[in-house]
């Protein structure tokens, strides 16, 4: 028996397993197939780490991931969704346009300056510790969980559309 793997799953536990021939010489499957895997680039930063040049361009979601002391900045222009780790203290900074931001953790002392980003959606699944969160222009804030004595400070009329607060946490509106 032929087995083959496409990322954590073998072709005989997909249902297009009939797709492929004995041969593999022809390889005609519905386009549903691409859909379904989620490719993303990375972008990590650990230990100490200084650069004002930055990058994130319209080449599909982007992981960014920074862990220790930084001073990260740059520009945004994507129309796919860009998600964030950051565990640490320093400072992060992008401004351009991006259609969704997902902050899955903010630990630590750090800044997150996004005023300058012009977004559709930002989602911030766990901000924690003393971290600062500054959400530019957005229609939506979709969800908005805050511990500790993190503070998430937005511009504009976003709906917000879930959240919670723990601790010393808020929100505020920035003038």
């Amino acid at each position: 028996m032929l087995a083959l793997t496409i990322g954590n799953a073998s072709v005989t536990e997909l249902p297009i397993a009939r797709c492929f021939t004995k041969t593999f010489t022809h390889f005609s499957c519905p386009n549903s197939i691409y859909t379904n895997m989620k490719h993303s680039r990375k972008i990590e930063f650990d230990g100490d780490h200084k650069n004002d040049s930055l990058l994130i361009g319209n080449f599909g979601d982007v992981e960014f991931t920074a862990k220790g002391v930084f001073e990260l900045s740059g520009m945004i222009y994507s129309k796919k969704t860009v998600e964030f780790t950051v565990i640490g203290s320093g400072l992060i900074r992008f401004h351009g346009v991006c259609k969704k931001i997902i902050i899955h953790l903010v630990k630590g002392d750090c800044l997150l300056d996004f005023s300058k980003l012009t977004t559709k959606e930002v989602c911030c699944v766990s901000l924690r510790d003393t971290s600062e969160i500054m959400v530019g222009p957005t229609k939506l804030i979709s969800r908005a969980n805050l511990q500790d004595e993190a503070v998430l400070k937005y511009s504009g009329t976003p709906r917000l559309q879930s959240y919670s607060i723990a601790g010393r946490s808020r929100i505020e509106m920035m003038n």
